[in-house]
């Protein structure tokens, strides 16, 4: 049996020194994000999506049409951009492997000066898992904060049979959203970092959803006017409407 973890490994190394380098071209895929800090949100990476780490890897479609197999040895990866500051939860991979020998990994990991760190690996395992299944593995040491500006975020699928008996669909990354943490200076006066909605406020004004109400100030106390809560609740959404068809 091909030993998954140790061709994962020897694949960060070198896309490591490709990124290095400056060459490669990574696809970002798109999150799909329900907002409210209690509702989780998904980021899927269709299979189909990715790019084959090297370029004689070959990629078929299997009986269900929506996931692929190797045909050759290789693994196919991809950049993913989530939005600054959301707390990565965990990551799930639906997959086929009817396979007594073979199995499918999937890897979430970050990329910065020091080099690649896995936050998450989930692997089907070697019996035969009856049929499609999605398999779920939770960020280990714990739930992680994004942040786009110092890291690259990666995702990568290999699997180990050549035959169709394992393929793969698509991988979905966990995560919440978060209030930015609160700066160590006050941008309005009439709310000092000693005031309980101190973050929240300098949340709204970092995301240019408030400029507060003048002269440097935010007045936190004054009425909230229908017209201001609409102006507020379609910047922080970024509401859009429908685009109507040219008749």
């Amino acid at each position: 049996m091909v030993q998954p973890v140790r061709l994962q490994l020897a694949f960060l190394a070198s896309l490591a020194f490709l990124l290095s380098l400056g060459a490669g071209s990574l696809k970002a895929q798109s999150a799909v994000q329900t907002y409210g800090l209690d509702s989780p949100s998904i980021a899927v990476v269709s299979a189909w999506d990715m790019e084959p780490f090297e370029s004689n890897t070959t990629w078929l479609s299997s009986e269900l049409n929506a996931y692929r197999y190797l045909t050759n040895a290789g693994v196919l990866y991809g950049t993913i951009h989530l939005p600054q500051g959301a707390s990565l939860l965990s990551i799930e991979l639906d997959a086929c492997d009817t396979s007594a020998t073979k199995s499918v990994l999937a890897s979430f990991s970050r990329l910065d000066a020091s080099g690649f760190t896995q936050l998450a690996s989930v692997l089907t395992g070697d019996a035969a898992t009856p049929g499609c299944s999605r398999f779920a593995a939770n960020l280990v040491p714990g739930p992680a904060t994004v942040d786009n500006y110092l890291y690259t975020y990666l995702v990568s699928i290999q699997n180990a049979s050549l035959d169709g008996t394992t393929s793969i669909g698509a991988m979905r990354i966990i995560y919440k959203l978060q209030v930015s943490p609160a700066p160590a200076l006050a941008s309005f006066n009439d709310v000092p970092t000693s005031d309980p909605a101190f973050q929240f406020v300098e949340a709204l004004a970092a995301s240019g959803i408030t400029a507060g109400c003048g002269g440097g100030n935010y007045c936190p106390d004054a009425s909230l006017t229908r017209r201001q809560m609409a102006v507020f609740l379609a910047k922080a959404l970024g509401l859009q409407w429908p685009e109507v068809p040219a008749p």
